[in-house]
């Protein structure tokens, strides 16, 4: 007889289209057998303009209801009682059957209400771990809150999926052993390559998709002064309306820009269409951006399936630094050093050497950047920590 599978996904939002950890879930629950029962909890305010398949369960937490105690999460008694409302909410849809196995992102309060649900229903945890939360905190309070209640969510999961070895040691998890490293699975691309085209030889197209930091803004001017030397284009999706970007498109007349796509796969499609090179920019000064020594740019891993060369930008020490020189990567540049820039970008302009870098881009993402791949890991890890738990409870029954 078949083992029964049921996994219950707690997140602060419903997982949707747009960047961040909520596509990469809603990647790994749509690609899941049919054979998976699948359930979401979430804020109710959060289910609005979501694209979930019919076949999903979806809870929806109010923000409160008339008879619910206050809430503070600050004070650990008041936080458990709310956690105790929130599971008979659950316990509403889940009557005697439980998951088999609960799932969350360490992100926001919904990932200490996974931990919760975890040890009070006896199902087992595994947590996604992209970012570093505590480094965003904007009072002491509450960095030592995130710090305190991040450890208790760890220390109760059963397989932790971080992204990086950097960011799983930030966290002293003591067990190893269940410590398992999970990239963003991306969408993936079922057309060819991109394939080398005359006009890269004189007008190359370097292309960066996503939010520009205001630190980064003076990078993307030297950039675009580099390009303009070799009749080059810096084309930006990016949002407008962020500080200082204005300013770099109108000053920079080789700058195309294009405000973000509803979806990535328009994204990855309008790149394959524009771009000769892909720019994977991390901030240059660790101690303004922290986060960027442990977390993985999963714009990498998206956009090396159009198979085109990616300048790698990134300081040592960090995830993606240490990923770049462990696989020797031709067009990775440590700091803004204008020179070698202007050596890639050229070489960007011959084809032999482009096709040597876009090589790169297609050996990864056939195998380390694979969806089926880390779906298959995804997959393999949950479903054996979800039999183990059906296996027990049936014993006990």
């Amino acid at each position: 007889m078949k083992q029964h599978q049921h996994i219950l996904v707690s997140l602060g939002s419903a997982p949707k289209q747009g960047p961040g950890s909520l596509i990469i879930i809603d990647r790994h629950l749509k690609r899941l057998p049919s054979s998976w029962q699948i359930s979401i909890v979430a804020p109710e305010e959060s289910f609005a303009d979501t694209n979930m398949p019919d076949s999903w369960q979806l809870l929806s937490i109010p923000m409160r209801r008339w008879w619910w105690p206050p809430y503070r999460r600050q004070i650990p008694r008041l936080l458990e009682t709310r956690f105790l409302c929130w599971q008979m909410e659950c316990e509403k849809i889940f009557l005697r059957e439980r998951p088999t196995a609960i799932v969350t992102v360490l992100h926001d309060i919904y990932s200490v209400f996974a931990a919760y649900l975890s040890k009070i229903w006896q199902v087992p945890l595994s947590v996604i771990v992209h970012d570093q939360e505590e480094l965003w905190a904007k009072s002491e309070l509450e960095y030592h809150w995130i710090k305190r209640n991040w450890q208790a969510v760890l220390n109760q999961a059963t397989r932790v999926w971080p992204v990086s070895s950097e960011l799983a040691n930030t966290y002293n998890i003591m067990d190893t052993s269940k410590v398992s490293i999970l990239l963003p699975i991306p969408e993936g691309r079922q057309q060819k390559f991109v394939e080398w085209k005359d006009k890269f030889k004189t007008s190359p197209v370097v292309a960066y998709a996503g939010s520009i930091y205001p630190s980064q803004v003076s990078s993307f001017y030297k950039i675009a002064s580099l390009l303009e030397k070799i009749n080059g284009t810096l084309l930006l999706v990016t949002p407008l309306n962020r500080p200082g970007i204005p300013d770099l498109i109108n000053n920079c007349p080789n700058i195309e820009h294009r405000e973000l796509f509803a979806t990535n796969v328009e994204v990855i499609n309008f790149l394959a269409e524009k771009a000769s090179c892909i720019l994977v920019p991390y901030p240059l000064d660790l101690a303004e951006h922290p986060w960027a020594a442990t977390c993985f740019p999963s714009k990498l891993v998206e956009f090396s399936h159009l198979g085109l060369p990616a300048i790698i930008l990134a300081p040592l020490d960090t995830a993606l630094g240490n990923w770049a020189i462990r696989h020797k990567w031709d067009s990775y540049l440590t700091n803004m050093d204008e020179e070698m820039l202007l050596e890639i970008l050229y070489e960007l302009t011959e084809k032999e050497k482009w096709t040597k870098m876009a090589n790169q881009c297609q050996r990864v993402s056939q195998w380390e950047f694979n969806p089926e791949l880390i779906q298959s890991q995804f997959e393999s890890e949950l479903a054996v920590i979800s039999k183990i738990n059906g296996l027990v409870k049936q014993s006990i029954n």
